[in-house]
């Protein structure tokens, strides 16, 4: 049970009931989950380096929100934030938006995300800069969520924190003392303060909101786990198709594993529904979801470099970027990419 199989089964039911709400990126994602390596998006011709033999394979579509593609952009990002791993203590803080705000954020979703991601970024920096252990600019990594495990919608963002602040005034590198980074309370209650003067000055008015908000910060080892959870869902969708167990041709069953017990759950929704609950956590075309600031941001290397050397850090190998290939049907031996066809290649 695929998450292609189940768009190509319901959609039109699905389009009779919501595709009058549907957004032109939702519609996009819609056309990608369901053409994705089914010919829509043209061919790759192969070639076997040994027998000669030639074929065809229909190419993927390449969007983000489609779980068959984009393995080697996750692959790839996840090795470029190894090569900026430092030998302290990770942190893992989450800033969420509360429920009141979500129906204001799916009408605003790019400004708000823009700015959900800003103030989130800009909150810690203030708190690093006026800490007086740190006193500094910190490096960390920040990322976009929109769903929970059950695929509800969910804004959040994702921050690993290195355990360490870069005092330019001192040239001085000021690292975090004991298991502890910052006060959740405390940087909930500045983060609320912000996003909302954020938001009165785009002219978006936000209505009710309460006083109380929740922001997380929690050690995370040395960060390698919290790289990887991230990293798994930057291009692949919110739902792999392991986890879709059954569909009835009514109902969709799919598994999802609960965040406090850590048990794996089910939950059943029609296949309208489903499809449904993946498209709203499409994000708008063009919008970066995961950004580095401080000395983990790409203009920063020289400083990183500096760090690592300072650090004694054994800096791994460079990834070395993948070239496609396929196993041969004669001969096994690999077969290479020899031509694109931007549509489906006529016969003869």
């Amino acid at each position: 049970m695929t998450l292609q199989t189940i768009v190509q089964r319901y959609r039109h039911r699905f389009i009779e009931q919501f595709g009058h709400a549907l957004s032109r990126d939702q519609w996009s994602a819609l056309n990608a989950i369901e053409g994705c390596r089914q010919g829509p998006y043209g061919e790759m011709a192969w070639t076997c380096q040994r027998c000669s033999h030639n074929t065809h394979t229909p190419r993927s579509c390449g969007h983000r929100a489609c779980n068959l593609c984009q393995d080697q952009s996750t692959q790839a990002w996840l090795q470029r934030q190894e090569q900026k791993r430092l030998p302290v203590n990770y942190y893992m803080v989450t800033f969420t938006l509360p429920k009141e705000l979500r129906g204001v954020v799916r009408q605003y979703r790019s400004t708000c995300y823009d700015l959900l991601m800003r103030c989130a970024a800009q909150t810690l920096k203030t708190f690093a800069k006026n800490d007086s252990t740190l006193g500094g600019e910190l490096g960390f990594c920040a990322v976009l969520h929109t769903h929970t495990r059950r695929l509800d919608y969910h804004p959040h963002v994702h921050i690993v924190v290195p355990g360490g602040a870069v005092n330019k005034a001192r040239r001085q590198w000021c690292k975090v003392r004991g298991q502890y980074l910052f006060n959740g309370r405390a940087l909930a209650k500045a983060f609320r303060g912000a996003f909302l003067k954020a938001l009165f000055q785009a002219g978006i008015t936000p209505g009710r909101t309460p006083k109380k908000w929740v922001a997380q910060c929690k050690r995370v080892g040395k960060g390698t786990e919290a790289l990887r959870y991230l990293a798994r869902y930057l291009y692949r969708g919110v739902i792999s198709n392991t986890n879709i167990l059954s569909d009835d041709g009514c109902n969709v069953t799919f598994r999802y594993r609960d965040a406090n017990t850590h048990q794996w759950k089910t939950r059943t929704v029609t296949g309208e529904q489903f499809i449904v609950l993946i498209l709203q956590h499409c994000l708008p075309k063009g919008f970066r979801r995961a950004r580095d600031y401080g000395y983990l941001h790409g203009n920063a290397k020289a400083v990183m470099h500096i760090l690592q050397w300072v650090l004694k850090v054994q800096r791994p190998a460079p990834p070395t970027k993948k070239t496609a290939s396929l196993p041969c049907p004669h001969c096994r031996s690999p077969m290479r990419v020899t031509g694109i066809y931007p549509r489906k290649a006529q016969p003869g």
